[in-house]
């Protein structure tokens, strides 16, 4: 039997720089969540309504991108548009906080079974490429450069365990609570900050 979807809250995030300094000079970065909108709980019956559902919400994450931007006297350009819309996303949530969609200003929309392309690129870069520098950089003793490396790669590594996190509790037959636990050696009660996006 399909899993029924029950949208409770959207949440409007900010792609902001990382408190850390030395985080943010290696360029990592964090969602930060700067409005919320209480949604009446309603059931959405499959994958295809609930992209749809998700899809109807670009519009308006499009006009929230565009009013942070003016309240920063930013002008409308198309170049400062597309810079502002990949910065913002809209997360759809269950009560517990369940991700139910990733969605973006440009369109892009992220599924429970479905995980971002941007997401998955910057794996495959990591695997392919950025870690094989890290060896590189270590054999040839350029340790600082080695550790800027793996700190983007650890900011990395944290989207993915969020995304695959999402995915597992949103799934048609969801991870138990205690098996996801388990797996991220963690006790169940903190699953909560992995939920929320607040794994570090």
């Amino acid at each position: 039997m399909a899993r029924r979807f029950h949208p409770e809250r959207v949440e409007y995030d900010i792609r902001i720089a990382h408190p850390d300094p030395r985080q943010a000079e290696a360029g990592a970065t964090l969602w930060t969540t700067a409005a919320v909108d209480a949604v009446t709980p309603m059931p959405i019956n499959d994958l295809g309504a609930l992209k749809d559902y998700a899809l109807a919400l670009v519009g308006r994450l499009q006009n929230f991108a565009e009013h942070n931007a003016a309240s920063l006297g930013a002008a409308p350009s198309p170049a400062i548009r597309h810079d502002l819309y990949r910065k913002v996303r809209a997360m759809v949530r269950e009560k517990g906080g369940t991700a139910l969609a990733e969605v973006y200003a440009d369109g892009r929309v992220a599924l429970p079974p479905e995980l971002d392309p941007d997401l998955r690129g910057r794996l495959t870069g990591l695997v392919n490429v950025g870690l094989p520098m890290v060896l590189r950089d270590v054999d040839q003793g350029g340790y600082e450069k080695a550790l800027e490396s793996l700190v983007k790669a650890r900011s990395v590594v944290n989207s993915m365990l969020q995304a695959v996190l999402n995915m597992a509790v949103s799934g048609p037959e969801p991870v138990s609570r205690d098996k996801l636990a388990a797996a991220l050696r963690v006790q169940p009660s903190d699953l909560e900050y992995w939920y929320a996006g607040r794994a570090t």
